[in-house]
């Protein structure tokens, strides 16, 4: 629709119902947030491939605009997504969606695609996190699943939070969904309930995506779709391609012993520790060593997540958090997320000179043993915000815990480690940390 006044004072009313035209009264007064709605003039190709700013990619399903609202068409083949071409981090999406059968769709967030195969033929295929829209009687709407990649819903799926869904939901209308994603801190929000709330460390960036599934019909509508990004909180490499460095000393190599790069890391005191040609970091300590050997950091952190791969070779190993210096055989006391041949214990939780298990059942050791690839790489982390600790071993929740007086206190240094009174062998990369500061965790505790 098209408008021509003559007169100043009627320019500013125009504008904004122009405006309202695309926007919602409620995006018109949310601060930071920027429009993602195509407008109505915007230019799709024929069969519905994408207008400016987003790209299709998956099945043959289409999408089009009416009014303010994208409307996608169900279609043959594998599921069908609309994507961002732009990727975000952290941020606060929200959109109102409307489903007209008893169909599924879903918002995807921090998500990317590869090539593959879907009966047969050559496909884009979709993976990350997915914000679930359906009809289904399960009614999980809000709900996080894991699409293309692990398979599984990543929230809480207890009753209680389905039902919380289940009463948000409203059948027939439009609902509005609200994703925040803040480092690995990812929350989402039904008509203002919350409905998701969990800690991961899969993916921390990517396109946003609204997805139709695989069926030869139905109609999904998508309208005020709008983001506000927030402050970075990027992963810092620790060891990576073969050199150490942080943010402060990322150019700054220290030779030890003319061997390895250290940076900001201190050797304690006897471990070998060797930069492979591909730079896999090789570290080990010979059969008659009583004390351990520790690489240990420089840095403080209180609120963080720190991730590294590792393949056990022999012994027993860990990574360090929240740790302080000593001087005894064991160099460091706190916090330690254990790496062993013992699969039942990787990512379990160990305080040194301290309670020693903590949060330590039957469950984690089963989901532990399941989780461990013996002889291969695997991928543990730790994310300690506050007094929530939770540990992950290849995308595995290990530990979940609330832990608001732990030995020796909340702050402290990351490390690696491999335990004396042994021959121990262990190859490490990949090793980062995301530090959080005060603005990042107010958003994460944010109800």
């Amino acid at each position: 629709m098209k408008r021509f006044l003559t007169t100043a004072f009627y320019a500013g009313i125009v504008a904004l119902c122009a405006f309202s035209t695309t926007f919602s009264s409620s995006v018109f007064a949310e601060d930071g947030f920027v429009s993602l709605s195509p407008t109505e003039s915007a230019k799709w190709t024929k069969d519905g491939q994408a207008a400016a700013g987003w790209v299709k990619h998956g099945g043959e399903a289409t999408f089009e605009t009416d009014g303010n609202a994208i409307v996608g068409k169900r279609g043959p083949g594998y599921s069908t997504f609309l994507c961002t071409e732009k990727r975000y981090s952290n941020f606060i999406f929200k959109c109102e969606t409307k489903i007209d059968v008893d169909i599924n769709s879903g918002i995807q967030f921090r998500s990317n695609a590869r090539p593959g195969k879907w009966e047969n033929k050559d496909v884009s295929i979709v993976f990350g996190y997915q914000c679930e829209s359906t009809l289904h009687p399960e009614r999980r709407n809000a709900f996080v699943y894991d699409e293309g990649r692990r398979g599984r819903w990543i929230n809480s799926d207890t009753p209680e939070w389905v039902e919380k869904s289940a009463a948000a939901f409203k059948e027939g209308e439009w609902n509005e969904y609200t994703i925040q994603c803040v480092g690995p801190s990812i929350k989402t929000w039904l008509n203002g309930t919350l409905v998701s709330d969990f800690i991961d460390l899969e993916s921390s960036d990517g396109f946003i995506a609204l997805q139709m599934h695989a069926a030869p019909q139905g109609e999904a509508r998508w309208r005020n779709i709008r983001i506000k990004e927030l402050p970075a909180t990027p992963w810092i490499p620790l060891y990576a391609n073969g050199k150490f460095g942080d943010l402060e000393s990322k150019c700054l190599w220290e030779q030890i012993d003319g061997d390895s790069p250290f940076g900001s890391f201190v050797p304690k005191p006897v471990a070998v520790n060797k930069v492979l040609p591909d730079g896999t970091l090789s570290s080990s300590t010979p059969p008659n060593q009583k004390e351990d050997g520790i690489l240990v950091g420089k840095k403080i952190y209180k609120d963080f997540a720190v991730k590294v791969s590792f393949k056990m070779e022999s012994g027993n190993s860990g990574l360090y958090f929240r740790a302080k210096e000593n001087d005894q055989s064991y160099w460091l006391s706190g916090f330690q997320c254990e790496i062993a041949m013992d699969s039942k214990v990787n990512a379990a939780l160990w305080e040194v000179a301290g309670r020693g298990w903590v949060g330590k059942t039957q469950k984690t050791e089963a989901v532990s043993a399941k989780a461990t690839k013996q002889g291969d790489w695997n991928d543990i982390g730790t994310v300690a915000i506050g007094a929530h600790i939770v540990t992950f071993l290849n995308g595995e929740t290990v530990v979940n815990i609330i832990d608001p007086k732990p030995t020796h206190g909340l702050s402290g240094k990351v490390g690696l480690q491999l335990h004396g009174g042994g021959s121990q062998g262990c190859l490490f990369r990949d090793f980062y940390i995301m530090p959080l500061d005060d603005k990042a965790v107010k958003l994460i505790d944010a109800k």
